[in-house]
């Protein structure tokens, strides 16, 4: 009686269905999805894979494209010169942080990480970049970005070295940062240091005074705190 029933609960194996077989435990064996490379009759190109859209941060392994996919692959974002490497890596071909910017110095560009310097980072290293955002009434450390470790000339850290903290975020201690990578395209975080560079450019040391002209070193010297406003 076993053997019969077992028989009629599972049937013949090699039977085809017009119907999905029922299953006693599924696990998700059998799911409704489009897979990689396969055909689709809702699209009208027939494919399942769709375009990326625009503005879209790459991720996975699309840096190392040419050896996944076909060696003669080409693509602006993944060239082999020096800017697309450092635009996507924030390297020079030698490995270390590459000094300057892969992308267009331009009004555009700085507009741009303006905009997401206001978004993403303001709120923890303030909008001057001076460590003063609102987390710190939470006693969160944001570092400053006129420390002398970070000043634009050396022993400042190169925009190679920031690239990487924007990518990768710093863990541990009062002044740790999250990763911006899921947010922040590399031309995105590319124009954010140029923002940050131009901040930094805002503030003048005293002894580089003599090397402006007169009437803004004047300027420079005199400028007085604005009164603070009373409640």
């Amino acid at each position: 009686m076993l053997l019969a029933a077992s028989i009629s609960f599972l049937g013949n194996r090699s039977d085809n269905f017009t119907r999905p077989a029922w299953q006693v435990f599924p696990d998700m064996d059998d799911q409704d999805k489009y897979l990689p490379q396969r055909t689709s009759s809702f699209f009208d190109d027939g494919r399942a894979d769709r375009p990326v859209p625009n503005g879209a941060v790459h991720r996975g392994n699309e840096l190392d494209i040419k050896n996944v996919f076909a060696s003669q692959f080409s693509a602006e974002q993944f060239g082999d010169d020096t800017k697309s490497i450092a635009l996507n890596t924030g390297l020079k071909t030698d490995g270390d942080p590459y000094e300057g910017f892969p992308i267009d110095v331009n009004e555009e560009n700085l507009t741009l990480g303006q905009d997401k310097y206001t978004l993403y980072c303001a709120v923890c290293h303030g909008v001057s970049g001076d460590g003063n955002g609102p987390t710190k009434a939470f006693n969160l450390v944001a570092a400053s970005f006129f420390d002398t470790a970070r000043a634009y000339s050396a022993p400042g850290k190169p925009e190679g070295g920031i690239f990487k903290v924007l990518t990768e975020g710093v863990g541990g201690g009062a002044t740790g940062m999250a990763a911006f990578n899921d947010r922040l395209s590399p031309k995105e975080r590319w124009a954010v240091i140029l923002y940050i560079r131009a901040l930094q450019k805002t503030r003048v040391p005293a002894a580089n005074l003599s090397s402006l002209p007169s009437d803004l070193a004047n300027t420079l010297t005199n400028l007085k705190p604005e009164p603070s406003i009373q409640n």
